[in-house]
């Protein structure tokens, strides 16, 4: 008599495969370096800031810093409108909404509308408090200006704004 039965009965080999694939075993996958580091919250953040200062180009270096930080430090300063200058020559317009609102109090008209078009870009993102402090910024600049052409751009932003 032969027995089929050896087939039925698994390897010793085939059993601990099986117990691998166990759903009640843990997941053995070695995470990289990279992945265990991202899970850590602080090395995210900072890893992310890096990511982010990589594609910014320019805007991403320590100078840029600097001059930015110049212009909110020279703010109400007579060094405000060369910082301000100086920034817009070498960076363009900033993108921040902060920045911005100092930029509305600098003499070059140019650089004054400029920032008014940046600042109804990010306007409908911001909330209730920096709307009315923008608006109320813009009603100053269309009455007050001495630039006719910023008291044209500030009425027509209004009009746009309020409709």
């Amino acid at each position: 008599m032969t027995f089929d039965d050896e087939r039925e009965k698994p390897s010793w080999r085939e059993i601990d495969k099986m117990r691998d694939r166990s759903a009640h075993t843990r997941n053995r996958r070695d995470e990289t370096a990279l992945e265990s580091a991202l899970k850590d919250k602080w090395v995210k953040e900072r890893y992310l800031k890096e990511v982010e200062k990589l594609f910014a180009g320019k805007k991403g270096t320590p100078e840029h810093d600097k001059a930015l930080s110049r212009i909110h430090k020279s703010y109400g300063t007579n060094r405000f409108n060369k910082a301000v200058r100086d920034y817009v020559k070498e960076y363009g317009i900033p993108e921040d909404w902060g920045t911005l609102i100092l930029l509305l109090d600098h003499k070059d008209a140019e650089i004054v509308c400029e920032a008014m078009k940046a600042l109804k870009g990010l306007y409908p993102s911001k909330g209730p408090v920096e709307k009315q402090g923008f608006l109320s910024k813009v009603r100053v600049l269309s009455i007050t200006a001495k630039s006719e052409k910023i008291q044209e751009e500030a009425m027509a932003l209004l009009d746009e704004l309020r409709a």
